[in-house]
């Protein structure tokens, strides 16, 4: 299980450097990387790893919403409007 999430997640960076190089996000790399890796096309994981894939995947999505908060600007949202600037004090970013 583990040489099987070390490879996707090698995989997943490989292409995510070469996706970036032709100007598409590096998470379109990884995401391909998945699917391409899943069983339902090449199938090199391993069976175990498929039965914590939930956990995996709310994993990945914290950091993808933690990498998205973050790289927030205030001063941008200034910019949008009055409503985005509201909506995130209310929310108790600031």
């Amino acid at each position: 299980m583990i040489f099987s999430l070390g490879t996707v997640f090698l995989l997943g960076l490989i292409s995510a450097f070469i996706i970036q190089k032709i100007h598409i996000p590096k998470l379109v790399g990884m995401l391909l990387t998945g699917i391409l890796c899943g069983p339902y096309v090449l199938n090199i994981l391993d069976p175990a790893l498929l039965g914590i894939s939930a956990e995996l995947r709310k994993i990945a999505l914290i950091i993808i919403l933690i990498k998205a908060g973050l790289s927030l600007r205030f001063c941008d949202l200034k910019k949008i409007g009055r409503p985005s600037s509201a909506d995130v004090i209310s929310a108790g970013v600031f």
